[in-house]
C-alpha cells in the first residue's frame, strides 16, 4: 500500500513540475514579448542602501498524504534579495505524523526549522542549500524528544506569477539522513513566494 501511494505520489509530482514548467516557458515568453515594446534605453533606478522592504519575500510550503501513514505540514518562509539572483532566508516547519500499521503505531508533533539560501540562474532555475533542525519523538524506546539535523542540496525551477509571485518545485537530497528523519531520499517540494 505505502509503495503505491509513494508510485502515485511520485507521477503526481512528475505531472505537477511538467505543468508548472510549461507555464513557465508561457510566462517567460509573454514577458518577453512585453520587454521588446518598452523604450531601447532604460531608466538608471538609484540604489537604495541599507534594508529595503521591496526584497522581501515570504512563502512557504504546505503538504499533506493520507492513508497508513498520515502527514500534514505547514512550513512558513521569509526571505530577503541580498542580490537579485541570491535570496537568503529563514524557514520553520511544523509536521503532524502518524504510522498506523497492523505491528506499528506512532504518532509525533514535529517542528523546527532553520536557514536556507537559493541563487537563481538561467532567469527561472533554482540551486537551494539548507540546513534544517526538528524536534520530535524518537522512533525507538524510551521515545524521547530529540533534535535531528539535516543538510539538504539540490534544484530546481520556480514560474512566476504576476509580476512579483511565483510557485516553485524543488529536488532536494538530506545529506544527514537518520532513522529518525522524517523525509526519505529523495525529497520533493512544492512551494510558492510573494514580493512584498
Amino acid at each position: 500500500m505505502g509503495d503505491t501511494i509513494y508510485k502515485w505520489g511520485h507521477s503526481l509530482l512528475i505531472a505537477i513540475f511538467l505543468l508548472i514548467f510549461t507555464l513557465g516557458i508561457q510566462t517567460k515568453s509573454q514577458a518577453q514579448a512585453r520587454e521588446f515594446g518598452n523604450d531601447p534605453k532604460p531608466k538608471k533606478e538609484k540604489k537604495k542602501k541599507g534594508f529595503d522592504p521591496s526584497k522581501l519575500i515570504v512563502g512557504g510550503n504546505l503538504g499533506a498524504v493520507f492513508g497508513s501513514v498520515t502527514l500534514v505540514e505547514v512550513s512558513p518562509q521569509i526571505g530577503y534579495l541580498v542580490k537579485p539572483n541570491l535570496l537568503m532566508g529563514l524557514g520553520g516547519r511544523y509536521i503532524y505524523y502518524e504510522d498506523n500499521t497492523p505491528f506499528y503505531n506512532y504518532s509525533t508533533n514535529i517542528y523546527g526549522g532553520g536557514p536556507f539560501v537559493q541563487y537563481y540562474f538561467l532567469e527561472n532555475f533554482i540551486a537551494h542549500a539548507e540546513y534544517e533542525v526538528l524536534n520530535l519523538d524518537d522512533y525507538r524506546p524510551p521515545f524521547e524528544r530529540v533534535n535531528i539535523q539535516s543538510i539538504f542540496v539540490g534544484g530546481g525551477y520556480r514560474s512566476m506569477v504576476g509580476g512579483r509571485s511565483f510557485f516553485s518545485i524543488l529536488l532536494l537530497y538530506n545529506l544527514n539522513e537518520t532513522y529518525n528523519t522524517p523525509y526519505t531520499n529523495p525529497i520533493f517540494r512544492i512551494g510558492f513566494g510573494v514580493g512584498l
